[in-house]
């Protein structure tokens, strides 16, 4: 089956997808049966249908299990770890995880080990190994670098950050933001910049720093609306104008200019059905093709 078959099966029902794999198992297929359930999973993702993407990739492995192909194995490992670690089946995503760093690391695929490593790293936290957690997104981070993948670098970082926020460990997740931050600049990635210093803004507002936290929630604002993500950005906005009158007057009167500016920048707000919503909070499906 060539990449462009593979592609147009993405616009497909991964319902019709899972009779088609069917049928090519029942036909003695194999491989075409696992690259379809492979991809009804990844169509399952896409739209955070994680308990429905588990057993397409189940499927998908045994297969790939079945004909001895250790480049379908390892990436549908990967992608049945995702799946797990969105479902919250913790010691699941850990084994999967680890079974696939393992693969990986034996078929020397830098890229794929740098993803598994960090959903090894994602996995284990869920878990409740926190120390643990960050070694493994230290390695994860170095794997990245490795395989030039700076986006990933810094999403490892972020991810790190978070967990120190979540133990209330201010001070470090403060430092780690501000490491993340460095490299989304580098990349000129204005989302990225823009969620870091969110985070930051979060960090100074629980430490009472209002001033601090108006600035970054308007420079926040700024690079949502560079990045066109314009509901995150009005939303940042709001929080940082709400701050106006918690702030020097001096600091008040600089931010004033810059902050109609966003507003006048934004589009108009459109209502949208909440049930056709995505959480986006959901850890992402990575494509490892």
């Amino acid at each position: 089956m060539g990449e462009e078959e593979e592609a147009s099966e993405l616009d497909l029902d991964p319902e019709l997808l899972l009779e088609q794999a069917a049928e090519a198992k029942e036909a003695g297929e194999l491989e075409v049966a696992a690259k379809i359930y492979n991809a009804a999973g990844n169509i399952y993702m896409s739209v955070a249908e994680f308990e429905e993407a588990l057993p397409a990739f189940e499927n998908s492995l045994n297969l790939y299990k079945e004909i001895k192909d250790e480049t379908g194995i390892s990436d549908t490992l990967y992608n049945l770890g995702v799946a797990q670690i969105n479902l919250e089946q913790w010691d699941d995503a850990v084994a999967t995880c680890t079974n696939a760093v393992s693969l990986f690391m034996k078929m020397k695929n830098d890229d794929g080990l740098a993803d598994s490593t960090y959903g090894l790293a994602l996995a284990t936290l869920g878990k409740g190994g926190f120390d643990e957690a960050q070694e493994l997104f230290k390695k994860a981070q170095k794997a990245y670098k490795t395989a030039g993948n700076e986006q990933g670098v810094a999403s490892t970082i972020m991810d790190m950050g978070s967990a120190f926020a979540d133990k209330e460990d201010w001070i470090n997740a403060d430092k780690t933001f501000k490491k993340a931050l460095v490299v989304y600049k580098e990349l000129d990635d204005k989302a990225g910049i823009a969620d870091a210093l969110s985070l930051l803004g979060d960090i100074a507002e629980m430490n009472g720093n209002q001033r601090k936290a108006t600035e970054l929630f308007v420079e926040a604002a700024e690079n949502y609306l560079a990045a066109e993500i314009f509901d995150i950005a009005r939303e940042v906005v709001d929080r940082a104008e709400g701050k106006m009158w918690d702030i020097p007057k001096a600091t008040r009167r600089r931010l004033r200019r810059t902050i109609d500016d966003i507003r006048d920048a934004l589009p108009e707000e459109v209502e949208s059905d909440d049930d056709d919503d995505v959480d986006e909070d959901l850890l992402e499906f990575v494509d490892l093709e």
